[in-house]
């Protein structure tokens, strides 16, 4: 660090850079296959003129991130109506690039099998159950099995979309969509970019988005006409609890130690999430052609 730099630690690996009056957010990778994949995505997206990332400053150092600081710039909250319709939008101009972009092309995206994941998901929390007893009710890990297994046998039941592959984001968490101080929607974090079907990748946005609004797919639907063409196996896959077992699954990777602090909130969030469960089934299955 030079006299003129200073930086303050953000997380693991990230840092804010205030260097020549000007700041940064400064990221250093610890695998150079991530670090090229995530710098070509935004090379490729910049060349085409996309407006919804952060520009990439060229560095020597292969695994050294850095981009602008966005001052003023704040995570998406899916619980407002205007950050739903703006983010959903960018996400629609990030998948539409395929018009013209061949990213099946690009050898360093990988293919985003979602139902093998949740195979291993769901099999992993089966595995876990044990000691998942002891922080959650033995009725609620029953309808948590219930309810993953059987929408795992609906979503194979049905014919997958037939749409062509394109980019996708990879982690549509509210944290990785940010407004900038002019209103506009940025990606951040490509890190899980991927290849695959645009309809898997408004199927994570919805379940990022569900329990923001009580679950009511019916009512997000409305807001969202595009979302009236999902296929049959997508509008399935909005049955299985992916947020909940990814959760809990995360919360039983933690040293003992800081798995306490998580439980309440989880517990909670568990509990709203499955009394949700049964009227998000009968509303799925009714807009299943």
């Amino acid at each position: 660090m030079t006299e003129n730099q200073r930086f303050t630690k953000i997380k693991q690996n990230v840092w804010k850079m205030e260097s020549g009056g000007a700041v940064y957010s400064v990221k250093k990778y610890t695998s150079l296959a991530q670090a090229v994949k995530v710098r070509h995505v935004h090379q490729v997206l910049s060349a085409h003129g996309f407006p919804h990332i952060v520009p990439v400053l060229e560095k020597e150092d292969p695994l050294l991130f850095i981009q602008p600081w966005l001052e003023g710039a704040r995570a998406v909250n899916f619980k407002r109506r205007m950050d739903r319709l703006d983010s959903f939008k960018a996400l629609q101009a990030l998948h539409d690039t395929k018009s013209h972009i061949d990213w099946s092309t690009v050898s360093c995206l990988p293919y985003y099998h979602m139902l093998e994941k949740w195979d291993v998901r769901f099999a992993k929390f089966l595995e876990l159950r044990e000691v998942c007893e002891q922080f959650l009710p033995f009725h609620m890990i029953e309808e948590l099995l219930a309810y993953s297994e059987e929408a795992l046998k609906v979503c194979k039941k049905q014919q997958p979309s037939v749409s062509s592959l394109t980019l996708l984001h990879g982690d549509v968490v509210h944290h990785n969509i940010l407004r900038d101080n002019c209103g506009q929607i940025r990606f951040i974090d490509f890190d899980l970019a991927c290849l695959g079907t645009a309809e898997d990748e408004r199927v994570l946005w919805i379940h990022r988005v569900l329990p923001q609004i009580s679950y009511n797919a019916v009512f997000l639907m409305g807001e969202h006409p595009d979302l009236l063409t999902l296929s049959n196996q997508s509008l399935a896959k909005l049955l299985f609890p992916n947020e909940i077992l990814r959760e809990w699954l995360h919360l039983l990777s933690l040293p003992a130690s800081q798995r306490q602090r998580m439980v309440n909130k989880l517990l909670q969030f568990t509990e709203t999430a499955l009394s949700h469960w049964p009227k998000l089934w009968y509303d799925v299955e009714r807009m299943m052609k």
